[in-house]
């Protein structure tokens, strides 16, 4: 047996390897959608829904599904490493970490707080009135664009 290290870092390693995260090895804006929506799910968030804004797909819910997993994820939401989701079940990973994987775009926001922007948003995007138009999120994942090998 041979063990491999990665010199890369685990989002850039995964955009090689779509295929250890998509069924059916293409990433899209719609199976990362699907993730995510599944895994908030899981975690609790009955109130979980999904919309498309222009570019941006967003999924939201009342109840904020990060605090009910049982393995966190980096506050500032740059993954180093692939991240499990044990409440999935075994060899999951998290689907947060796909939307920093395969993402250009993205913004993460829990209530009352200032949300975590990676890529390039403007402060006059769209996104920005969509937050502050729906109050009764507690956590909203959106991103756009999608960053393929």
């Amino acid at each position: 047996m041979s063990i491999t290290v990665l010199t890369a870092s685990a989002t850039e390693w995964a955009r090689t390897h779509p295929t250890m995260f998509f069924h059916q090895g293409e990433v899209t804006a719609q199976s990362i959608v699907e993730q995510l929506l599944h895994g908030a799910r899981i975690l609790g968030a009955v109130s979980a829904e999904a919309l498309s804004a222009g570019q941006w797909q967003i999924v939201a819910a009342d109840e904020d599904w990060f605090l009910n997993a049982r393995l966190p994820i980096p506050e500032d939401f740059r993954f180093t490493r692939l991240v499990d989701f044990p409440e999935q079940g075994q060899n999951c990973v998290r689907p947060e970490f796909l939307v920093a994987a395969f993402a250009q775009d993205v913004i993460v926001k829990a209530a009352d707080s200032q949300p975590i922007i990676l890529g390039t948003v403007s402060a006059t995007d769209e996104i920005h009135a969509i937050l502050d138009h729906r109050k009764s999120w507690r956590r909203v994942v959106a991103f756009r664009g999608i960053n393929k090998v």
